[in-house]
């Protein structure tokens, strides 16, 4: 489709007869915990231009209907039906609606990988540095999206939000390409989910692993893009978040549970990853 003058500027212009479905963190919690700035449906028209130069986030765009236009290596390229659109962090990108008919998108944007905060639990979504145009099958994503929304405007259930918010970035990810995660590291996340309030210690995983704790440390930070110890507290807070849905236990006994003697250390462990207290996010309500 030619190539392009790449004076770009930053663009965010959602135009006057696009309309979106859109969740954020602040509506679910979870999303947050997952390192999801925010994820929706958007039936876009003529007037819906994105531009990010250096954006301090990645994302999953894909097309349901109709063809949009997306900035691959200098040129204009045509994103149809099973077609996404990744973009890795800090990566030029660019995208927009046609001027005839609607384009209609999913998409989920990722906070960026960091040493503390939520943003660390999302692993990076590209490993190269450019964006990618790949063949998917988007309806698996747009049905979990379409999912999260109903919920968050409907009963708004805590445990089902959760569950709507993992399939939203497992999918995504998968679209993106997962990583292939090594063989050990399987056994070791299987034996932690198996037995959540299991002291584990680095040690204790690397003789699941069968590997060194030097060695089980590296392979989780390239592939999970986290340590051991803290893929193990995010295992924790999943379930602890999955238990208080429930609503039929106390904070204690989610603390015992997910491997916290003390309910202080497990209220502010849960606080960390999903942005409310225990007692809050139960309640449904946002931090």
């Amino acid at each position: 489709m030619g190539e392009i003058n790449m004076d770009l500027r930053d663009t965010h212009m959602i135009g006057a007869r696009t309309r979106e479905r859109i969740v954020s963190p602040k509506a679910c919690p979870a999303l947050a915990a997952l390192g999801i700035q925010l994820t929706g449906l958007s039936d876009t028209h003529l007037g819906f231009k994105f531009v990010r130069v250096k954006p301090q986030m990645s994302q999953v765009l894909a097309c349901l209907e109709g063809s949009g236009r997306v900035l691959l290596d200098g040129t204009w390229k045509h994103c149809g039906p099973g077609k996404a659109y990744v973009t890795p962090l800090g990566a030029l990108h660019a995208y927009e609606a046609p001027s005839r008919g609607p384009w209609r998108i999913c998409w989920v944007i990722f906070e960026p990988p960091t040493s503390g905060g939520s943003g660390d639990l999302a692993a990076p979504l590209v490993a190269g540095g450019k964006p990618l145009l790949l063949e998917t099958d988007p309806k698996p994503l747009a049905a979990a999206i379409e999912g999260l929304y109903r919920e968050h405007i409907g009963p708004g259930e805590p445990g089902v939000l959760h569950a709507w918010a993992q399939l939203v970035s497992r999918l995504a990810r998968r679209i993106a390409g997962p990583l292939e995660i090594d063989p050990r590291l399987w056994k070791v996340w299987e034996a932690v989910g198996a037995d959540l309030a299991s002291p584990w210690t680095m040690d204790a995983l690397s003789d699941v692993s069968g590997t060194s704790t030097e060695h089980l440390r590296r392979l989780c930070q390239r592939q999970l893009g986290r340590s051991p110890m803290r893929h193990v507290a995010f295992l924790r807070m999943e379930r602890a978040a999955a238990l208080l849905a429930t609503g039929a236990y106390t904070i204690e006994e989610v603390a015992f549970q997910v491997g916290y003697e003390n309910p202080f250390a497990f209220s502010t462990a849960f606080k960390r990853f999903m942005k409310a207290p225990p007692s809050q996010y139960r309640r449904g309500r946002g931090a």
